[in-house]
């Protein structure tokens, strides 16, 4: 039995249906996705699927995009088998999520289509951020959490800490998730980011944009753009 005869046929409905159904009957499920990335390295997945699996069983809905487990040593069929449902494009992949995850950047494509205050996790540094994506992402006040501006008291962003501590592919796709992970599950079940920000506090660094300010000031300094902190934007200090 191929992959994709799993993937198609162990899923309850097609992309068309699950839209469909979405619409028709709104789920109370939170909702979380993860989005193929556009690079080609191989260890490019966000979530194993033990850790898909493990926020299925606390009731989120988990979305796939079809060809994720391409870029990591996991397959499609793994994430089906772990409960995630699959859409092949990701357009409806974004309308179906509250949270979406990508390994790189989202693209300019991706932000247009967007909801808006929607989170969007991604690895990738902001430095290749120009005004005009800074300016798509916060006219949707949509949350852009940077796992590369997570690092420790040696400023060695987290990602790469991870990955000198590994030895393999596999290795580094499972020592990340379980990184991730417990990020996820924070923003996944808390009912606003202020509540996020007190359970998981090392989230404050990833944070490049909220609520249409940018919240990272050596990226809002290089753009010549006005910078908030996100501790002024979420708490009232006065």
């Amino acid at each position: 039995m191929s992959s994709e005869y799993i993937i198609l046929h162990d899923s309850p409905h097609t992309e068309t249906q699950a839209w469909e159904a979405a619409i028709e009957t709104p789920t109370r499920k939170r909702t979380l996705a993860l989005a193929k990335p556009e690079s080609a390295f191989p260890d490019s997945g966000f979530l194993t699927p033990n850790a898909v699996k493990s926020l299925v069983e606390q009731q989120l809905q988990i979305y796939v995009q079809y060809g994720f487990g391409n870029h990591n040593p996991f397959s499609d069929a793994d994430y089906a088998d772990a409960g995630a449902e699959f859409t092949r494009h990701y357009a409806d992949l974004s309308m179906l999520s509250n949270i979406v995850l990508k390994f790189d950047a989202f693209t300019l494509d991706q932000i247009a289509l967007a909801k808006e205050k929607q989170t969007l996790f991604s690895m990738l540094s902001p430095e290749m951020f120009t005004p005009e994506y800074i300016e798509a992402v916060n006219e949707r006040k949509i949350t852009i959490i940077a796992l590369d501006l997570m690092h420790g008291d040696d400023g060695i962003p987290a990602p790469d800490k991870i990955r000198r501590a590994t030895l393999s592919e596999a290795g580094f796709q499972i020592a990340l998730s379980n990184f991730v992970l417990p990020l996820t599950e924070t923003l996944a079940h808390a009912p606003s980011l202020p509540y996020a920000l007190q359970r998981a506090p090392e989230l404050m660094q990833g944070i490049l944009c909220h609520d249409g300010h940018i919240c990272h000031q050596p990226t809002a300094e290089r753009l010549h753009l006005p910078f908030r902190d996100i501790f002024s934007l979420c708490w009232d200090l006065n």
